[in-house]
């Protein structure tokens, strides 16, 4: 098997496992739905490399050496890529949370700055 081919079977291998684990991260509410879809995006990317001659031209040109650091980077830029935005979305989500938290503390708020205006004959602007 030449080089080019398995460049071209493992960059379809690796789209198809990032759309498969985005997708799965974001049913377990790991990964929030923008970041799900730039993943899917960029996995569709690497099966289209994998499979249209006109995007993996580039195959033939390729020494072993060099595919193999091409590979190890890849897997490694896919890894901390996935590792920041599973993090990135831990804290959209908490902070998301915690801004209705503070929605529901204004709201109990004005609900007894209304109560205690109402029992001390006071307007709002007095108390």
């Amino acid at each position: 098997m030449s080089v080019a081919i398995f460049l071209k079977i493992i960059f379809i291998c690796i789209g198809a496992v990032i759309m498969l684990v985005s997708f799965r991260l974001l049913a377990l509410r790991k990964l929030t739905i923008n970041l799900a879809i730039m993943w899917e995006f960029i996995g569709i990317a690497l099966i289209l490399v994998g499979a249209i001659p006109f995007f993996s031209s580039w195959c033939t040109l390729v020494s072993e050496g060099t595919a193999v650091v091409i590979l190890i980077m890849v897997v490694a830029i896919v890894w901390i890529g996935y590792h920041l935005s599973i993090l990135l979305s831990s804290i959209v989500m908490k902070n998301q949370e915690l801004a209705m938290q503070v929605s529901l503390l204004n709201q109990e708020n004005e609900r007894m700055l209304n109560e205690l205006a109402a029992l001390t004959n006071k307007s709002r602007q007095e108390l």
